[in-house]
């Protein structure tokens, strides 16, 4: 957690309605708010959606880190500072700080706030390089940054960010195959769903500029600790089976590296399909032989199966959009 000196001047930033979203480039979160009277203290303002979860909640929080020119003394103005809401609606931060005249600001996020994040470290250096150590995609958490930069100390404005996702996102989803549907005592039920040959651990090191191209992103991953059926990236499990219909099951929602996929790459599903379900089956599907190979930064690949009465597992051809893009007609098992 990051120490601060804590007072009474806390900046209070209330959400005064919705505000657009700006989708460019897989962004899912934006700050907007209208400008501050000019030597104000500097405000953030966030409202927006992301992937697992529709809107901040309370106890939400980023990191900000902001540096101004020409230099001086107290030039970096921001390091790591926590800026959070106790209510999804209103947003503070402590040591309150200022706009100076004749000063040029930078300042750079990540989501969430470094006390959250299952990282050894991360943090921007001053030309807005981001750098995040050993980070466990397997926790789930939207790693996500932003940046706003040339913002002129004499004309103080609200600071606005446009976050990006740094992770990709893989579903997988299963369904009755609509052969099948209606077949007296086929009933297919799923027992696990797993992710695996795929980096549980990350590094990134990133400039603020190519946070908005999603294959600067990828490149800029080292992963490591490999992942295996025995310790999978992802688990959807339940002991006595979720029975899938026609309509389609989400099953996982995984928060994976971008990366270039390997032969190591599979989806595994444990299945039955008698109606008493004792006649279990396991099938592993190779994702290199779907046609999606890369999986990039921003972007959200579903995956969707059918059971036939055959007795067999067919993979559509993923599903390939921005995560902004909603895709319907999928009833979600918790």
């Amino acid at each position: 957690m990051i120490g601060v000196m804590k007072r009474n001047n806390r900046l209070i930033c209330a959400c005064a309605g919705f505000v657009s979203l700006l989708l460019a480039a897989g962004c899912s979160r934006t700050i907007d708010e209208a400008a501050p009277p000019r030597g104000a203290a500097i405000g953030f303002a966030p409202t927006a959606s992301r992937a697992a979860v529709e809107d901040f909640a309370a106890g939400d929080a980023f990191a900000v880190w902001g540096w101004y020119t020409p230099e001086d003394a107290s030039s970096q103005v921001f390091d790591a500072t926590k800026v959070s809401t106790q209510d999804g609606a209103t947003w503070s931060y402590d040591e309150l700080k200022y706009w100076k005249s004749g000063k040029t600001y930078a300042f750079y996020a990540l989501y969430p706030a470094v006390d959250a994040l299952p990282a050894t470290a991360a943090g921007y250096t001053s030309d807005g390089r981001l750098s995040v150590g050993e980070f466990d995609a397997a926790q789930q958490v939207d790693l996500m940054a932003a940046a706003a930069t040339g913002m002129n100390g004499s004309s103080p404005a609200v600071v606005q960010f446009a976050f990006t996702h740094l992770l990709s996102r893989v579903q997988v989803v299963g369904r009755i195959n609509g052969t099948s549907l209606g077949i007296v005592g086929f009933t297919p039920r799923i027992y696990s769903v797993k992710l695996y040959g795929v980096p549980r651990t990350g590094t990134l090191s990133v400039a603020a500029a190519d946070l908005t191209a999603s294959g600067a992103v990828r490149n800029a991953w080292t992963g490591s600790n490999m992942t295996t059926s025995a310790a999978p990236l992802a688990l959807f499990s339940d002991a006595a089976g979720v029975e899938v219909t026609g309509e389609g099951l989400l099953l996982l929602d995984a928060l994976p590296l971008p990366g270039q996929l390997t032969q190591e790459a599979f989806v595994e599903v444990e299945y039955s399909t008698d109606s008493a379900g004792t006649n279990r089956k396991t099938t592993a599907v190779q994702l290199t032989a779907l046609p999606v190979t890369i999986w990039e930064a921003g972007q959200q690949y579903r995956y969707s199966f059918s059971i036939s009465d055959e007795d067999r597992i067919l993979f559509d051809t993923p599903a390939v959009n921005p995560w902004s893009e909603a895709v319907g007609g999928i009833i979600i098992v918790d």
